[in-house]
């Protein structure tokens, strides 16, 4: 709930010097950040001579490391008048900018989430300090750093029924046994913390504190606001995020034996750490293709992108689509999003590659006759859009997806020719690219067979074939002779070898009309 800067409240902000920052079980909240300075503005009719005794104890208190020192501010009197009522003033010393109430209001859905969980491990601490029964709203933590620290009063409970309804947004933290005046069977001060969570997923309501009131004791604050407006339509999907929302659900519910006596803040703020993690969309779309949901997990990605655009999740979804699903020309779409997204990255072009090069795999000669032509120039074009925004280093490392690109366009010379340049470092022939030399065999075969058998271009390009594959056979015998190359990558370059045995074989019979 967005604190309301009425009329009144601006001009004790004016007075005060200071800003309004919400509602605090006791009083208003006020900051001035520049003198290092909180205010808690509590109307002095409140309060008795022993409750401000008490406060002026707290004064001499030693500082604990969670709770933000109380002080006798020499800039401030302890009682003021401020727009016309007097005000008990309790100044504290924070440096401070900003409380939870805030984070709550503006910060991004997994911010709220993590920010209320520090706080609920906090509260144990809190109560053990001040009162087992405390309760704190959201704008009574402010936050120094990731700490959260607690603006304290001594343990007086609840404040007068005046005094909740003066300010609606109070009524809201009300136990549904407190509002129906029975005997609580939840503790007040986590069941304020659990609204407090909740409101980070949905809307607290707006009205007059007697409607509020009614909500309250009926356990249905949240019953007719719009559920998931807080949340990006994404995360509406995720597991985890939805088990959360159902447990504070219940803990803010109705029904009071589900949650008597058996919640513990440290757990509660566990099951807030696990739907903060899966607000992460890598994270929750990882965790549903672990779950063996690789469908699903594309499906979440293409819903989380709507919401927020990234590389890294796209580079997640094309390899989901293309390793899980078997589905090139899915990851290819979400690839040319990356691309988009991110034109000086080179792992989108390089999975791009990768992904085209693997629709013409070696030994099966021109399959972009499978193709409708306008598919096979977008192929095309996006091959080469890729290799190009390549530095040189990895379009060294890529040249050989881009050589079967070519060839498997049909785009022989110049697939022939571009092998030549990457095998070539000058006039020295880099025999040990064996990827590249098995291409270079492929072109020359491929061009031969589109010669005339009877040609002497093709006797010429079919013997300089064979020369490059006798090179290619005895490169792979010197390097299993001297073990400079792991076994499995000779095994698959001599499977290659031997597939292009017999297309060579059946080039030259060709020749002679065997």
């Amino acid at each position: 709930m967005t604190p309301v800067l009425d009329e009144r409240k601006q001009r004790i902000a004016e007075q005060l010097d200071a800003e309004y920052v919400g509602v605090g079980w006791w009083g208003l909240l006020y900051r001035a950040p520049a003198r290092r300075r909180w205010y808690r503005l509590i109307p002095a009719s409140e309060l008795n001579a022993e409750q401000r005794d008490g406060l002026s104890a707290w004064q001499s208190r030693p500082r604990q490391p969670d709770l933000v020192p109380v002080l006798s501010d020499d800039q401030q009197e302890d009682q003021q008048e401020l727009a016309g009522q007097w005000f008990q003033v309790v100044s504290y010393e924070s440096a401070a900018a900003r409380s939870l109430a805030e984070v709550i209001a503006e910060d991004p859905v997994a911010e709220r989430v993590s920010r209320v969980a520090d706080v609920l491990r906090a509260l144990p601490g809190w109560c053990e300090a001040i009162d087992p029964g405390l309760t704190v709203l959201p704008g009574e933590v402010v936050l120094d750093g990731r700490r959260p620290l607690l603006l304290p009063l001594p343990g007086w409970g609840p404040p007068s029924l005046r005094e909740v309804f003066a300010e609606p947004e109070r009524v809201a933290y009300l136990t549904p046994e407190a509002a129906r005046g029975v005997a609580d069977v939840r503790t007040p001060g986590l069941y304020a913390l659990a609204v407090a969570a909740r409101s980070c997923f949905e809307t607290l309501p707006a009205g007059t504190a007697t409607a509020l009131m009614h909500r309250a004791a009926c356990a249905s604050a949240f019953a007719d606001q719009h559920r998931d407006g807080r949340l990006p339509s994404w995360m509406r999907r995720v597991d985890q995020v939805q088990a959360v929302r159902e447990r504070l659900r219940v803990l803010t519910g109705r029904v009071p034996e589900a949650v008597a006596g058996g919640v513990d803040p440290a757990a509660l703020a566990a099951a807030l750490d696990t739907a903060w993690q899966a607000m992460d969309p890598m994270a929750a779309v990882r965790s549903v293709r672990d779950a063996g949901e690789p469908r699903h997990a594309v499906a979440l990605a293409h819903a989380a992108l709507v919401d927020r655009p990234s590389y890294q999740l796209l580079l997640l979804a094309a390899e989901i689509a293309r390793r899980d699903l078997r589905e090139p020309f899915a990851a290819l779409s979400l690839l040319e999003r990356a691309v988009q997204t991110a034109p000086k990255r080179s792992e989108a072009a390089v999975e791009q590659l990768s992904i085209i090069s693997g629709l013409f795999p070696e030994g099966m000669d021109l399959l972009v006759a499978l193709f409708k032509p306008a598919f096979a120039a977008r192929l095309e074009t996006t091959a080469r859009a890729a290799f190009d925004s390549l530095p040189p280093e990895q379009q060294r490392e890529r040249a050989h997806a881009m050589a079967r690109c070519l060839i498997g366009q049909g785009h022989l010379e110049e697939a022939n020719t571009f092998v030549h340049r990457w095998l070539h470092e000058g006039d020295k022939l880099m025999w040990w690219q064996f990827d590249l030399m098995l291409d270079y065999v492929e072109s020359f075969l491929l061009l031969a067979l589109r010669r005339r058998p009877d040609s002497p271009q093709a006797d010429n390009l079919l013997d300089t074939a064979e020369q490059m594959r006798d090179q290619t056979r005895a490169g792979l015998s010197w390097v299993r002779q001297n073990q400079t190359m792991p076994p499995s990558r000779i095994h698959r370059y001599g499977l290659r070898l031997a597939q292009l045995d017999p297309r060579l074989l059946a080039a030259r019979n060709r020749r002679y009309g065997s």
